[in-house]
């Protein structure tokens, strides 16, 4: 027994805590027993010991039987990091570093019109916690950083919130140990950082294009497709930019080739955030080659008019050329080109 998660835990416990075994012992037991969490009612039971050591406890049992490969399901630890993001935030109320409205305002010397415009356009973000707004302490900068920090906070809201302060508050050895925030005061800090961001917040949700032979209204199930290509993009670019993309950066794309000679075909493109169990369809487009010319169809695209057109193709290409071709030509219409 001696790689069990209850004693891996007795011996984590021991280190950490003063607490006498055959209560450590029974916390132990009982936490394991309850999905990792103590029980309301033996609550009472350990009521000598403060809610923090008990959300400790509660974190060392859960870790100590996973490191034993004892059977913990998914959803225990996902309650179990969930828990520990919000003790975090708790401390951070309590050290200062997440403040209320009335403390960011005076801090930040912005006027409440202000601070709901900066909000309204991802300028400033705020956590959550116990169902109470917080401002990071951090963004009430003087007067001379607002613009730079500002552009920044937009630049990254495609992220959740605790995720856009980590970014900003953690040290990078590209940075020579320095936070984005830190890196923003100096010279050149806003270019070097703007590229960053920008990259970071790509990562946030996915692109795909996916192509199937034959003229499809919707994704088949079954089918094996022609061509797929992913990567990560800002999803609030423009859908045909954001397709184009997908085909060019070679993120993920499969299969390499070579390619059958296809001369009608359906591309399909869709959408996933990270975290979404399942990614959100966006458009489809059926293509056919006849000739030197290219026939496309739009069956389907948020904002974008429903429309059946002929444009040149040139000479006869493989369809993932063709495919490209016509994105191209879609990403210049929707620009008014």
């Amino acid at each position: 027994m001696a790689n069990s998660g209850w004693s891996l835990a007795m011996r984590r416990i021991d280190a950490e805590f003063d607490i006498a075994q055959f209560v450590a012992s029974m916390l132990v037991r009982k936490i394991a027993a309850n999905n990792f969490r103590l029980a309301a009612t033996d609550r009472i039971k350990f009521a000598h010991l403060p809610d923090e050591v008990i959300a400790r406890i509660e974190h060392i049992v859960l870790e100590a039987y996973l490191e034993a490969g004892e059977d913990v399901s998914e959803d225990i630890v996902r309650e179990d990091l969930w828990q520990q993001a919000l003790t975090s935030r708790r401390e951070m109320i309590a050290n200062g570093e997440l403040i209320p409205k009335c403390e960011f305002l005076k801090r930040g010397g912005l006027t409440a019109r202000r601070l709901a415009t900066l909000r309204s356009d991802d300028g400033i973000f705020t956590i959550e916690v116990d169902g109470v707004e917080y401002f990071p302490a951090l963004l009430a900068v003087p007067p001379s950083q607002r613009r730079s920090v500002y552009e920044i906070c937009r630049i990254i809201a495609t992220a959740p919130s605790d995720a856009r302060l980590d970014f900003l508050t953690s040290p990078r050895e590209s940075l020579r140990d320095r936070s984005p925030l830190d890196t923003l005061r100096t010279a050149d800090g806003f270019k070097k950082i703007s590229r960053m961001a920008e990259a970071w917040a790509a990562e946030w949700s996915r692109t795909s294009v996916t192509l199937y032979e034959g003229y499809h209204e919707a994704e088949p199930t079954g089918v094996d497709p022609l061509y797929k290509a992913a990567t990560g993009v800002d999803p609030r670019k423009r859908l045909w930019d954001r397709a184009s993309t997908a085909l060019h950066a070679y993120g993920y794309e499969w299969p390499l080739g070579p390619y059958p000679d296809v001369r009608t075909f359906s591309l399909f493109v869709e959408r996933q955030a990270v975290g979404d169990d399942q990614a959100t369809p966006e458009a489809c487009v059926q293509i056919a080659v006849v000739g030197e010319y290219v026939q496309i169809r739009i069956v389907a695209a948020p904002g974008t008019a429903l429309q059946s057109e002929t444009v040149p193709g040139g000479k006869p290409k493989s369809f993932l050329e063709v495919a490209k071709r016509v994105i191209a030509h879609l990403v210049a219409q929707s620009a008014g080109h």
